[in-house]
């Protein structure tokens, strides 16, 4: 499903970045801000001593995000920027033995990156982007005894960020773009990402 959303909205971006505006109209140079809509799973998968089961889930949801960068144009092909996003989303993970149920739910995340790509026409943009992303997790441990207290604990996970995505200009200084991402947090403990978003120059 991520794939054919990615697919989808490439086929539908590129003719109108391409052919709609002039070189001048489409730099991708200065700062942005913007805002994206994206659909993203989170993959659990390690041992739940305390119960004594292991989880092994992935679930997906919608969410959203902001985000802030830079971009600098380098020639007539070359673009290398820097980018830091907020946003929230995604749906809890839960696993079950005979003595306990626990889940985990995601809250924020936000996350810092750098991205560099190439130009195939004036006004879209293909890269590459590589970072750090943090996110906040609720877990809770509930045992069927009685006489154990169940357990909350609250945590950041950190980990690489990694994706690519495409860009282009639909207008003078606004932006659309779709891009797909990973990150590996804790052993165990992953997401992805699919998202369609706009940009505006400031």
């Amino acid at each position: 499903m991520k794939s054919r959303i990615l697919v989808a909205a490439v086929c539908a971006m590129v003719p109108a970045g391409a052919f709609a505006q002039s070189a001048d109209e489409g730099s991708f140079s200065g700062m942005k801000i913007g805002v994206s809509a994206d659909y993203r799973s989170h993959e659990a998968e390690y041992p739940l001593t305390r119960i004594g089961t292991t989880i092994d889930r992935d679930r997906a949801g919608f969410g959203y995000r902001g985000h802030a960068g830079f971009d600098m144009e380098l020639g007539h092909m070359l673009v290398i920027g820097a980018e830091a996003g907020l946003g929230r989303g995604g749906k809890r993970l839960r696993a079950k033995s005979a003595t306990g149920e626990y889940s985990l739910t995601p809250g924020w995340s936000w996350d810092v990156s750098g991205r560099a790509g190439i130009l195939p026409a004036d006004t879209v943009l293909l890269y590459g982007r590589v970072g750090y992303s943090w996110l906040r997790v609720r877990e809770k441990t509930d045992f069927v005894a009685t006489t154990v207290k169940d357990i909350r604990t609250g945590a950041t996970e950190s980990g690489l960020l990694y994706g690519g995505g495409i860009e282009t200009a639909i207008a003078p200084g606004i932006f659309v773009r779709a891009e797909y991402n990973r990150v590996n947090y804790r052993d165990g403990l992953r997401a992805s990402r699919t998202q369609l978003g706009m940009s505006m120059s400031l």
